[in-house]
């Protein structure tokens, strides 16, 4: 398993705990479950909307950063990852 693949499964776990609570967590969770499937198939054609997916997942964190600080950690460091990968492919 990959280091990228670890931390989407750290964000899936730490949402896990509210998916009863709120749709937006099961949503997460679903996003975070595609963006596995997604990394699995980069390519120059679809990175550019892989990484908009994340920036937004960030943007959309940043408010519950309190409750979910392993997910917006982890949301940048794949982020910026994928933009190091970008300039590789």
């Amino acid at each position: 398993m990959s280091e990228i693949e670890k931390k989407i499964d750290e964000c899936i776990e730490e949402l896990s705990q509210y998916r009863f609570f709120s749709a937006e967590a099961e949503m997460a969770i679903k996003n975070f479950e595609e963006l596995k499937k997604q990394m699995k198939n980069l390519s120059r054609e679809n990175i550019d909307d892989i990484i908009r997916g994340v920036e937004e997942g960030y943007r959309a964190s940043l408010p519950y950063s309190g409750f979910l600080p392993t997910t917006v950690a982890n949301l940048k460091f794949i982020k910026e990852w994928l933009e190091k990968k970008k300039e590789e492919l």
